[in-house]
């Protein structure tokens, strides 16, 4: 189990001799120029932030949540189940019709002579 051990090196990046830990690592020049590189881009972050929310704000106010799509949903379907009963009616009317007008025909046939 012992060679599972790892001993890290902490003292990377600070002066071998300077072991009281007070003091800053090196390289704060290069920390400067970054802060300053950060602060230098802050308003094209906040400019970027305004047009994210604003396009948030539009999503939120046209986008479909999910109720708005399982009411769609539950409406299709119902319009399907119509449509499937209208289809069973318009058979059902066009036979009576068929029937209604084969009784009239032959009816119009023996009641009219000569025919």
């Amino acid at each position: 189990m012992s060679s599972n051990v790892v001993e890290l090196d902490w003292t990377r990046g600070q002066k071998k001799n300077d072991t009281s830990g007070t003091n800053p690592p090196t390289g704060g020049d290069d920390l400067e120029k970054r802060v300053e590189a950060l602060e230098k881009a802050v308003p094209d972050i906040r400019e970027r932030l305004v047009r994210i929310e604003t396009k948030l704000e539009a999503i939120d106010k046209h986008g479909a949540t999910k109720t708005d799509i399982e009411a769609v949903l539950t409406r299709i379907e119902a319009t399907g189940t119509k449509i499937e009963t209208m289809g069973r009616t318009m058979i059902q009317w066009s036979i009576g019709t068929a029937l209604v007008l084969t009784g009239i025909a032959f009816t119009a046939a023996r009641v009219i002579p000569g025919g």
